[in-house]
C-alpha cells in the first residue's frame, strides 16, 4: 500500500464476511496500484474481520459499532490520505480499469470535482446488463432525458486506444429531481470535503445521494460512459431485481424518498437566491417529491401519513393535481382505489 497514496479507497462492511474478499481484492487487482484501501467493519458480528486476515498489511483496517454505512463512509474519508476519494460497497467489485481511468481523466481536468462513470449489474456471478446506470435510475426514461441533456458539454476521452465519450457541466438542477449518477462509480478530490462536508448521519437511506447533491450544487462534474463497476445483486440486499414490496423494503423506499425531498428543500428550496431564479421548476419538483411519498405511504398501508404528503404538495404546487387526486383517492379502501386508478388510466388513453 503506498505510503502517499493518489486514491483512498473506502469500503464499509457489516456482516459481510463471505462478500468482502472479492471486494477488497477487486481494489488489489487494479491496474493502477497508487491506492490505499481502507475497510470500516461497522460493527459486524459474523467474522468479518477474520476474512480481513489475509489483507492485513495491505489494508487499512478500522472498526467501530454499530451505526450504519453513512458513519462507516465518514470514518473512512477522516482517515483517507489520498487526493482522491472513492467508495466500494463491501458486496459489489471493480473492474481492474476503474481506477487508472479515473485518475487519468480527473489529473486532466483540474476544474472538475468529481467524474462518475456506468455501471454492470451481476446476479448469480452472470452480468446481466452491461450499462445499468438507466435501468438502475429510471429517472432517464421517466423524463426523456439523454445524458445530452444532463450535462451541458459532450466530448470524448482517449484512454490506451479507446475512446469513451464523456460529459460534463453543472447539473444541480437535474440531480435534485432524482439520482442521476452512482456514487460508488465516482471519484472525487478529498479537498472538496472541506467545502461540502460528510455524509449526513441522520438519513436512514440515500446519504451518498444527499452527499452527491451537494458535490453538484458546488462543483462542475463529469460522467464517462463505460462501466467500471459491477452490482453484484443478491438477497439481503434493501433494492433488488424484481423485488417484491414487503413492507420492510416499502419502509426503505419511503425512507430514501424522505431523503430525496429534503435534498430538495435543503440545498434548492431553501436557498433563496436559487429559489427565487428556479421558482417554477422548484415547485413543481417538490410537489412531485410529495406525491412519490404520499403513494409510497399509501402502498405501505398508511392512508394518514399518504395525506399529509399530498395536502403539503397540493400548496407548493396546485397545478399539479395529481396530489389533489391521490389526496381523495386515499380515503377508499385499497381495492376500490386501485380500481379507480385503473379506469382513470383508461379514460385518459
Amino acid at each position: 500500500m503506498a505510503d502517499n497514496p493518489c486514491v483512498s479507497v473506502i469500503i464499509p462492511t457489516y456482516n459481510r464476511a463471505l462478500l468482502i474478499v472479492p471486494a477488497v481484492q477487486s481494489v488489489l487487482n487494479q491496474s493502477f496500484n497508487d491506492i490505499e484501501i481502507i475497510v470500516v467493519d461497522d460493527g459486524s458480528t459474523d467474522g468479518t474481520q477474520r476474512a480481513l486476515e489475509p489483507f492485513l498489511g495491505k489494508i487499512v483496517s478500522l472498526v467501530t459499532e454499530n451505526k450504519g454505512p453513512a458513519h462507516a463512509r465518514n470514518v473512512g474519508m477522516k482517515a483517507a490520505s489520498g487526493k482522491y476519494i472513492a467508495f466500494l460497497d463491501s458486496d459489489d467489485t471493480y473492474l481492474p480499469h476503474k481506477l487508472e481511468l479515473q485518475v487519468a481523466f480527473m489529473e486532466q481536468h483540474p476544474d472538475i470535482g468529481m467524474v462518475s462513470t456506468n455501471w454492470s449489474s451481476m446476479v448469480d456471478g452472470k452480468i446481466i446488463e452491461t450499462f445499468h446506470l438507466r435501468t438502475s435510475h429510471p429517472i432517464f426514461n421517466r423524463r426523456g432525458w439523454r445524458y445530452e441533456d444532463v450535462y451541458s458539454a459532450r466530448n470524448a476521452f482517449d484512454f490506451l486506444g479507446e475512446t469513451i465519450p464523456c460529459y460534463s457541466g453543472n447539473v444541480f438542477k437535474s440531480i435534485l429531481q432524482g439520482p442521476i449518477l452512482i456514487s460508488n462509480t465516482a471519484i472525487f478530490r478529498r479537498e472538496i470535503l472541506q467545502e461540502v462536508g460528510y455524509q449526513n448521519e441522520t438519513y436512514a437511506n440515500a446519504q451518498e445521494y444527499e452527499m452527491m447533491v451537494r458535490i453538484c450544487k458546488r462543483f462542475p462534474v463529469a460522467f464517462l460512459d463505460k462501466p467500471t463497476y459491477v452490482y453484484c445483486y443478491h438477497g439481503d440486499q434493501i433494492s433488488m431485481v424484481n423485488q417484491a414490496k414487503t413492507k420492510k423494503t416499502l419502509l426503505a423506499q419511503i425512507r430514501a424518498e424522505k431523503t430525496f425531498l429534503q435534498a430538495v428543500l435543503d440545498w434548492g428550496y431553501a436557498d433563496p437566491d436559487y429559489y427565487v431564479e428556479n421558482r417554477i421548476w422548484l415547485d413543481r419538483t417538490v410537489a412531485e417529491k410529495y406525491l412519490c411519498l404520499g403513494e409510497k405511504w399509501l402502498e405501505y398501508g398508511d392512508s394518514r401519513k399518504a395525506r399529509e404528503c399530498f395536502s403539503k404538495g397540493r400548496v407548493v404546487d396546485p397545478a399539479l393535481k395529481d396530489n389533489r387526486r391521490y389526496f381523495w383517492l386515499s380515503f377508499l379502501p385499497q381495492i376500490a382505489r386501485r380500481g379507480v386508478s385503473w379506469l382513470a388510466r383508461r379514460l385518459t388513453r
